[in-house]
C-alpha cells in the first residue's frame, strides 16, 4: 500500500527514484510534550534520494538553534543530520508521485510525496 508523506521543505524527487525516509524520535520528557512542537526534528522526516544521493533536510535536522541566517547570506549547513538526533524508523520507497507547492503565506515550498514501499 502506498504511503503519502508531506514535508515543509522543497524535495522535488522524480517519479521512479528510490527514497530513504528517516523518521526521528520525540525524546522530550513527558511534561514538555505540550504546546508548539513543529520546530522539533521528530515532526519532519529526512529524505535521501538514493538514486541521486541528494539529501533533503529541514534546518532542525542540522541545527539545534533557531533557523538562522537571512535570504542574502547562505548558511553553511552540514550535509548530514545532527548526531544527537534519535532515529525511530528508516524505510525505503519508490516515488509514485511528487508535488512541490509554493505557500506564499508561509514564504516557502512544501512537498507531498506518494511512495510505494520497497
Amino acid at each position: 500500500m502506498n504511503r503519502t508523506i508531506a514535508v515543509n521543505y522543497p524535495a522535488p524527487i522524480p517519479v521512479g527514484h528510490v527514497v530513504e525516509v528517516t523518521e526521528f524520535a520525540d525524546t522530550r520528557p513527558e511534561k514538555k510534550r505540550r504546546g508548539f512542537d513543529m520546530s522539533e526534528a521528530f515532526r519532519h522526516p529526512m529524505l535521501l534520494d538514493r538514486t541521486t544521493g541528494i539529501r533533503y533536510l529541514n534546518h532542525v535536522h542540522v541545527s539545534a538553534s533557531g533557523n538562522g541566517g537571512n535570504t542574502f547570506t547562505p548558511v553553511l549547513y552540514p550535509v548530514v543530520p545532527r548526531a544527537d538526533l534519535v532515529v525511530s524508523a528508516v524505510w525505503l520507497g519508490t516515488v509514485v508521485a511528487c508535488a512541490v507547492v509554493m505557500n506564499e503565506g508561509l514564504s516557502g515550498q512544501h512537498t507531498t510525496l506518494v511512495l510505494e514501499p520497497a
